[in-house]
């Protein structure tokens, strides 16, 4: 399945969300995965190679950089790996790039880090609304990150209410310091604990 990780929001967790989910598939589900990162930032690529560096254990997948203007030509083999293993790709945080759009088009299933913040709801539900437009038969999940106590009821509620509207919210996954201590080799049982409801969510729902 082409998995994409998406918002035109930065800082939700795109890429933190990338990682744990790759984790999550290889370690629990015993899933061939491979990373695609198109973000110019390249922060899961890095990771990966500084773990490369880091740790004697073999990598759990691949992670392979790929520039935005190069993916029309690797949609077809990115089609065709799909078949076999989770194909799970890092964007930049904006759309104004037809390349951007070409990707959030054609994948098979978009995953939405959201916070229950205005500026971070406002910028998510633009994006949804493109997705939904480009391709009316995506599926979305929303997954509620970085969630800590200081949330206001009514505004969760609120914007649980306009993107159920758009696609499905997945369990949240609370702030929790071991999120921010997380490698592509391991999946600590501290960091499972904290994504577990919401993977086996997708999982059950979208990619089995």
């Amino acid at each position: 399945m082409k998995i994409v990780v998406a918002n035109q929001k930065g800082g939700v967790g795109k890429s933190t969300t990338c990682i744990l989910l790759a984790n999550y598939l290889a370690l629990e589900k015993s899933e061939s995965v491979v990373i695609f990162d198109m973000d110019l930032q390249e922060t899961v690529y890095s990771k990966w190679e500084r773990d490369r560096e880091l740790y004697a254990n073999e990598p759990l997948y691949e992670v392979v950089k790929l520039e935005l203007e190069d993916y029309p030509g690797f949609a077809k083999d990115l089609d065709e790996l799909k078949g076999s293993t989770q194909v799970i790709i890092d964007m930049p945080g904006r759309l104004d790039d037809d390349s951007i759009l070409a990707v959030i088009k054609d994948a098979d299933l978009i995953i939405c880090p959201i916070a229950y913040e205005r500026s971070v709801f406002e910028s998510s539900h633009v994006f949804a609304r493109v997705a939904r437009h480009l391709n009316p038969h995506n599926r979305i999940v929303f997954l509620p990150t970085r969630l800590n106590k200081s949330v206001k009821y009514e505004i969760k509620e609120k914007v649980r209410e306009a993107m159920s509207q758009l696609g499905e919210i997945a369990p949240e996954i609370a702030e929790r310091v071991s999120l921010q201590r997380i490698d592509t080799v391991s999946l600590s049982p501290e960091a499972k604990d904290v994504i577990q409801n919401s993977f086996d969510f997708i999982y059950e729902h979208y990619l089995q």
